[in-house]
């Protein structure tokens, strides 16, 4: 578990790195308007609740049990989960959630995101003196210059996503083994059942790096309109701490559940191999 939370350390700090060459480059602030407020600390608090309704309704048994895109935000999120997170302590996960917050938060919104809007608008001298973004360059002002910010925060979104898919989402065998049963309805049931798998992988592409996106947008409005960092960072942290909590709970709890079927069938064989040696099959019939 220490190789885990070390990766993670290294992995977060090599992204939060990267952000900070981005910002050298484009001249952008690596902090991103940082001000530690009481307003601030609360905004963050409340943008951080509908996105975490939203997706733990999502994720609800039954919401999964009858509807596929759910069930397939909440395979992606499991298979994380086990990957990485289960069998961390109570203080490395919270930890390592943060770490990734921050890190995500510098890279994305400040750097990526804020050098995209420096790029696109116009500085404050007016038209024909612009010294910075797309104007200096073309001496045009493209259609998009009045939405600078809004207009990043979309393409921000679409690169979140875009990573997302590359990163995480599962890759298609090369083949697929099934059991070779003679007869015509036994053809059918098995063609039946793998392509409702594919398409349960396919599906696991589409709608998490979906998620992910539009959470990347959310967060972007939410810096545009504080213009403190510290706002989508605090939200981003209490998101992702509540659903990867709620995720390693729901997994422990399925696992315990596991745990005392078991319990129960290798007792009821126990008791009847007992019985069989005390009193013999016949006095058991």
């Amino acid at each position: 578990m220490v190789f885990r939370v070390v990766y993670a350390i290294a992995m977060y700090g090599g992204l939060a790195f990267a952000g900070s060459l981005i910002c050298n480059f484009t001249g952008v602030d690596l902090w991103g308007g940082f001000d530690l407020s009481p307003q601030v600390i609360t905004t963050g608090f409340g943008y951080a609740v509908p996105p975490m309704m939203v997706l733990l309704f999502i994720l609800e048994d039954e919401i999964v049990k009858n509807c596929g895109a759910a069930r397939a935000i909440r395979d992606v999120e499991d298979e994380e989960l086990m990957d990485f997170f289960v069998g961390m302590s109570p203080w490395q996960f919270p930890f390592v959630v943060a770490a990734g917050a921050v890190a995500e938060e510098l890279f994305f919104r400040v750097s990526i995101q804020g050098g995209l809007a420096h790029a696109f608008q116009v500085s404050d001298k007016g038209m024909s003196e612009t010294t910075i973004g797309l104007v200096s360059l073309t001496g045009v002002i493209p259609m998009f210059v009045p939405f600078a910010h809004l207009f990043a925060a979309v393409l921000t979104a679409a690169l979140t996503g875009s990573m997302y898919y590359v990163i995480s989402s599962p890759k298609d065998p090369k083949y697929v083994v099934a059991p070779a049963i003679h007869g015509r309805n036994n053809q059918r049931d098995i063609k039946a059942r793998v392509e409702a798998w594919y398409a349960r992988r396919q599906q696991k592409k589409i709608y998490s790096p979906l998620v992910e996106s539009l959470l990347a947008l959310y967060l972007g409005f939410e810096w545009m309109h504080t213009g403190n960092i510290l706002a989508p960072i605090i939200t981003h942290t209490l998101y992702s701490l509540v659903i990867v909590g709620n995720g390693l709970r729901r997994i422990h709890d399925n696992r315990a559940k596991l745990r005392q079927r078991v319990n129960k069938i290798t007792g009821q064989q126990r008791l009847a191999s007992l019985e069989r040696r005390e009193f013999g099959p016949e006095k058991i019939n």
